[in-house]
């Protein structure tokens, strides 16, 4: 029973960090948003919105949990399926554009005359942050999930309703504490300058999860044109009124952030990242006697791509790579077949990144579930030499 309670707790701090995470970017619009409609509200109204965004997680989770547990899916397998991703990708082009218009979706007048109709947002918006956040996982997350799989129904549904009001603890403090909320306004001229940001992150969050049905040449314009407006924003803002004499020197900073951010998001910046090869079993027995690195990563996981652009192009990682003739295999996840989903089981995986160290006789070293800095891969690299 105490290591239940353990787990729990570990699950608890999952969620918590999961905040932190990239996946979870386009929900803190919603998120926003629903802490901004209770900024003039009393303290019944903010209770009630408090639960009301639990209820939301807690009811993802619940049933995330009652599948996995019941099928044996995979953390996030709902996004290998590309109606899936195209729906949520146009659900966020419509929220990212009624942000930049101010015009909000009318349901049905009879739900509006439902007392708790208010909390309505609240519950939804704790849904899709539950939704949002399956495509990548954090610390500690592997372990629970791997946990969860060995206990009993009950036990498991605890342990993800846990990860579920891990996710939604922060802002249900600031949900309950009036003196941090109330800091925010809707007629503040920073608030909605904050909201307009917000769209642009609804916006690159719908760009990510079409790609896939794109053409590469399509989806960069897509992300030149999205850092473009983005600078062109940040133009009109910063030289407006009393600021224009800094218009200049602003103007500059501008285009050096907008060419840093086709190099970085839009284009290939040019440097060489880790040779993966595609997983097989001939490639894993060739390997024996080298150090092997296996990935798990998936084209919807947003964590795994921010780690490309990281840690796998990290100079003190490739070049340990290269000198100790350490063997870089990928498992691609974006949509699993039977052969794929076995590898990720055999190798005790549960959410992806997820991230491997064999040592020259093929044997686990490390296990790594979530992102991971080059600094921590170097190490434990190293440690097989020593």
């Amino acid at each position: 029973m105490q290591t239940v309670v353990s787990q729990i707790a570990v699950a608890f701090a999952a969620g918590m960090i999961l905040n932190f995470m990239p996946c979870v970017l386009p929900v803190i619009p919603f998120k926003v948003q629903a802490l901004l409609r209770e900024t003039t509200g009393t303290t019944g109204s903010r209770t009630m919105a408090a639960v009301a965004l639990l209820a939301g997680s807690l009811a993802f989770f619940i049933v995330l949990g009652a599948v996995t547990v019941g099928f044996g899916l995979m953390w996030g397998q709902q996004f290998q399926h590309p109606w899936f991703r195209l729906l949520l990708s146009l659900f966020l082009l419509a929220a990212a554009m009624a942000t930049f218009t101010g015009w909000s979706w009318r349901l049905p007048q009879a739900v509006y005359r439902v007392p708790t109709s208010r909390q309505l947002g609240a519950f939804f918006t704790g849904a899709l942050a539950g939704v949002l956040s399956t495509p990548c996982s954090g610390p500690f997350l592997g372990s629970v999930l791997a946990f969860s799989a060995t206990r009993s129904p009950q036990e498991a549904m605890v342990i993800f309703s846990a990860i579920g009001t891990g996710l939604a603890f922060p802002y249900l403090i600031l949900l309950l504490w009036p003196g941090l909320l109330s800091r925010l306004s809707f007629s503040s001229r920073l608030a909605k300058n904050f909201k307009t940001l917000l769209g642009f992150v609804l916006l690159a969050g719908s760009l990510f999860f079409i790609q896939g049905f794109l053409s590469p040449l399509v989806w960069q314009a897509g992300w030149m044109a999205l850092v473009g407006a983005i600078g062109a924003w940040l133009v009109i803002l910063f030289t407006s009124g009393k600021r224009a004499k800094l218009r200049p020197v602003l103007i500059l900073t501008v285009a050096i952030v907008v060419v840093a951010g086709f190099r970085s998001i839009s284009l290939d910046d040019g440097s060489e990242g880790i040779a993966w090869q595609a997983f097989s079993d001939q490639r894993l027995e060739q390997a024996v006697g080298h150090p092997v690195l296996v990935e798990f990563t998936a084209d919807w996981c947003i964590n795994c791509k921010a780690m490309e652009r990281t840690t796998f192009k990290d100079n003190k990682l490739l070049a340990t790579i290269e000198t100790m003739g350490v063997i870089a295999l990928q498992v691609d996840l974006t949509q699993v077949d039977e052969q794929r989903r076995a590898i990720f089981d055999r190798f005790g995986g549960r959410a992806i990144p997820y991230i491997v160290v064999l040592d020259k006789k093929g044997q686990p070293v490390q296990r790594y579930t979530g992102m991971v800095g080059a600094d921590t891969l170097v190490e434990v690299l190293r440690s097989i030499d020593g």
